[in-house]
């Protein structure tokens, strides 16, 4: 049996491999959830690799269908002058027609032959024409068009609010597929959940998912968390953070892949050694991607500005808005694709993770550690502490490969300068100096003595 995939990577990764043809798929939903935002962008992708395709719709008509179609990025009226797509308004399909025109529309189809026809919404069938004429269309559609064409249906319902089940209840039973989309709200947060309750033909290894709907349909992540501890760093090559002592103190500069933390009390200069580390290795050629929660790119321009530092440094300023794992993830991961970066820093930390509970405050940093880990990007953070026996105790400090940590002593006499220290706490597969140095801010950045 062949394969017809969404054209979602990540969901076709969910699905191994996408759907099985011959198949009826549900894409079942509370209003809201991008049920009919996913089935355009399934549909769509296909038309784009040259299967013929079509849209039955009992809730809008073609004019208004265009029309969402293409603020969603999806330009159907194109598809149709190429003979790939035909849309049916069964929107004003009075009630005694509707077996007419059912057994219009399979004998369209099946002369057509379309690869994918997708049915908006089977929920709003029981409604008009009730319940029993819904077991007749279900049972029609799949029986005379999904068997004789060997194509792939997929059926949009409606799940009211406060119910589990599917419309009336018997869409689910009849179908091969079922996908739900589900969301909840908790606080400022939006959370948005995929299942897979039933698909046959597939092997499932994972039901569930988080996702996010996007340009190009949704995004599910589906990365396996236990995949982390299969990963190492890349030991056969080391960036150099361009200043000499703190590379002696690391043991020749940060490994390619690893992931560095910097932390320490506010107005310890992490947000200055990050850049001055970025800096140098833009400078060698790196390129960088530089995530700022707080401040604007403006700030940091000018504070490269003041401190000389050079190098093309992709820059990129997030609100700190309550976000799940999943967005965050998804957009840095975007950001990644985009700049092909060698290098990522973020900073702070602390700012993401004060939109977080501290469970999902380590999921979205086990994501990125994967996802960095994976491209052997090297990644640096920066982390608001009040000392470094404060950081060691919180749930993430073993992710690190690198943990630096600065601090300071302010001064006690009028005139006194403050010191700044900065120590290598560890550095994984290295034999680092744990020796406490000085440090100064100046032209060129952060200068250990």
């Amino acid at each position: 049996m062949g394969l017809i995939a969404t054209g979602i990577p990540s969901l076709d990764k969910a699905l191994a491999g996408g759907f099985s043809k011959g198949t009826s798929i549900l894409i079942a939903g509370n209003p809201g959830t991008g049920k009919t935002h996913l089935a355009i962008h399934i549909l769509y992708n296909n038309l784009q690799k040259g299967l013929k395709g079509a849209y039955v719709s009992f809730a809008e008509s073609k004019k208004q269908f265009y029309k969402n179609a293409l603020e969603s990025g999806v330009d159907f009226r194109e598809m149709e002058k190429q003979g790939l797509f035909r849309f049916y308004d069964m929107l004003t399909m009075p009630r005694e027609e509707m077996k007419e025109f059912i057994d219009f529309l399979i004998r369209d189809l099946i002369e057509w032959q379309p690869e994918i026809v997708v049915f908006d919404s089977v929920t709003v069938v029981g409604q008009i024409f009730g319940e029993v004429m819904l077991r007749s269309f279900l049972h029609s559609i799949i029986g005379r068009i999904v068997n004789a064409l060997d194509v792939l249906a997929i059926l949009i319902g409606e799940i009211p609010y406060g119910e589990k089940r599917v419309g009336f209840g018997v869409e689910e039973f009849v179908v091969d597929g079922v996908i739900v989309l589900e969301m909840e709200r908790k606080g400022e947060v939006i959370k948005r959940y995929l299942t897979i309750p039933k698909m046959r033909g597939r092997r499932i290894v994972k039901s569930a998912y988080e996702y996010i709907i996007t340009n190009e349909g949704i995004d599910v992540l589906s990365v396996p968390e236990l995949e982390f501890t299969k990963r190492s760093i890349d030991t056969s090559e080391r960036f150099e953070t361009g200043m000499p002592v703190l590379d002696d103190l690391i043991g020749g500069g940060l490994y390619k892949g690893s992931i560095t933390m910097i932390t320490g009390p506010t107005g310890s200069g992490k947000t200055i050694l990050a850049l001055t580390i970025a800096s140098n290795m833009a400078k060698k050629g790196k390129n960088v991607l530089y995530i700022t929660f707080e401040e604007s790119i403006g700030a940091i321009q000018e504070a490269m500005t003041k401190l000389g530092l050079t190098g093309n440094i992709k820059i990129v300023a997030m609100v700190p808005e309550a976000k799940t794992p999943v967005q965050y993830y998804a957009t840095i991961r975007k950001l990644l694709d985009e700049t092909s970066s060698d290098v990522l820093v973020i900073d702070s930390l602390s700012a993401m993770k004060s939109h977080m509970d501290e469970r999902d405050f380590i999921k979205a940093l086990r994501y990125l550690q994967l996802l960095t880990k994976e491209r052997g990007i090297t990644f640096i953070l920066t982390h608001t502490s009040r000392s470094a026996e404060g950081f060691i105790s919180t749930g993430f400090s073993t992710l690190m490969d690198t943990i630096i940590v600065l601090d300071y002593q302010l001064p006690k006499h009028p005139g006194e300068s403050m010191e700044r220290r900065i120590l290598v706490l560890k550095s994984r597969h290295s034999e680092h100096k744990p020796l406490l140095k000085e440090f100064y801010i100046g032209e060129g950045g952060v200068i250990i003595e």
